[in-house]
């Protein structure tokens, strides 16, 4: 009769392996949320930054007044305009992601565009964020934005 060999593995190694994978688990999920939550609240400031230019070049290309104005929460805010016979308009609505807010402390609350694009108002507009606090300052006329982290 032949000798027949067994091969696998031990229940020893099995939960050597899996200590291993519980703990590499445990040390590289926080870096990958904080990594995740960082670049959601990077990409939210650039679509807010895009949604700036888009209602300034709207005001110029229709002659008409916009504008962006946060909800109290600071997380959301909401893109008008001013359409002759109806009043403000709504255009859309965006929401920033969980964690990132327009601060209490901010200068500015909202932007209106005149229609031919220049800023009604100038100032800083602060944001929070789980890195700390961003400003973005907007200058007069058709003046560009320049952001402080």
């Amino acid at each position: 009769m032949g000798q027949t060999k067994e091969s696998g593995f031990t229940f020893l190694e099995m939960i050597l392996v899996l200590a291993v994978l519980s703990i590499m688990t445990a040390i590289i999920l926080p870096i990958g949320d904080n990594w995740i939550q960082a670049e959601s609240e990077d990409d939210a400031l650039q679509a807010f930054m895009a949604t700036v230019y888009n209602l300034q070049a709207y005001s110029m290309a229709n002659y008409v007044a916009t504008g962006l104005q946060f909800k109290d929460s600071g997380a959301e805010y909401i893109t008008t305009s001013l359409l002759s016979g109806k009043g403000k308009v709504e255009i859309a609505r965006y929401v920033l992601p969980k964690g990132m807010r327009l601060s209490a402390t901010s200068q500015l609350k909202g932007i209106e565009f005149h229609g031919n694009g220049d800023i009604l108002k100038s100032g800083t507009m602060a944001f929070l964020t789980s890195s700390g606090i961003i400003e973005i300052r907007f200058q007069f006329q058709r003046g560009r934005m320049i952001i402080y982290e």
